[in-house]
C-alpha cells in the first residue's frame, strides 16, 4: 500500500509540472531566474538543519546535538546573462557527547546559479560555499573542530507569495531548511 501511494504521489506531481510545462520556453531556462526573483532582490534566510559531521558523530556513544540555525542573506546580480546571486551565512553549531561539549559560529561566503523550471513559484539553484568555524570550548579540553570549510550544494525556493516563500538546500558542508524573504 506504501509503494502504491509514494508511486500515485509521484505520478500526480509529475503530471501536474508536464501540463505546466506545456508552454515553457526550455530555450531561455539557463538565463532567467525561478520564483519571480529579479535583478537587485535581495533575499533573507532563516534556516535550521543538519551540520555534515553529525552523522559522523552520531556513531560515538552519548553524543547529543542541536540542529544548527544559521542566518543567510543574497543578492541577485546576473553576470552576462546568468542568474546569480551572492551573499553570505552565518549560524551557530551546539553538540557534545557525555563528558564535553562544543559550542561554535560558523559563517563564510556563497555564489549560487540558479536556474528557472516550469512551476511559476520554483527557483532552483546550484551553490558553493567557503567559509570557517570559530569554536568556543570549556577551558582544558581539547577539541579538534573543522576549522575550515568548502562546499556545494544543490536546492530550491518556492515562493507562495511575491516576498514568502521556503527554501530547502542538501550538500555539504551542511544542509537545511527554512523561511525565504525577498525584497
Amino acid at each position: 500500500m506504501k509503494k502504491f501511494s509514494l508511486i500515485a504521489i509521484i505520478i500526480l506531481i509529475f503530471s501536474g509540472t508536464a501540463l505546466s510545462a506545456k508552454d515553457f520556453d526550455w530555450s531561455e531556462c539557463w538565463c532567467n531566474y525561478g520564483g519571480g526573483i529579479e535583478k537587485g532582490d535581495i533575499i533573507i534566510n532563516l534556516d535550521g538543519g543538519l551540520y555534515y559531521s553529525d552523522f559522523d558523530y552520531a556513531r560515538n556513544e552519548g553524543f547529543w546535538f542541536i540542529p544548527p540555525l544559521m542566518f543567510e542573506i543574497q543578492f541577485a546580480q546576473p553576470i552576462w546573462k546568468l542568474p546569480f546571486t551572492f551573499g553570505g551565512y552565518a549560524g551557530t553549531r551546539i553538540y557534545g557527547f557525555s563528558n564535553h561539549s562544543y559550542w561554535g559560529i560558523f559563517f563564510g561566503g556563497e555564489a549560487a546559479y540558479h536556474i528557472m523550471l516550469p512551476p511559476e513559484k520554483l527557483d532552483v539553484y546550484a551553490v558553493t560555499r567557503i567559509g570557517g568555524n570559530i569554536p568556543f570550548v570549556k577551558p582544558g579540553i581539547y577539541w579538534d573542530p573543522e576549522y575550515f570549510h568548502i562546499g556545494e550544494a544543490i536546492g530550491a525556493y518556492w515562493y507562495f507569495g511575491k516576498n514568502f516563500g521556503l527554501n530547502l538546500e542538501i550538500g555539504y558542508p551542511f544542509s537545511k531548511f527554512g523561511v525565504s524573504f525577498k525584497f
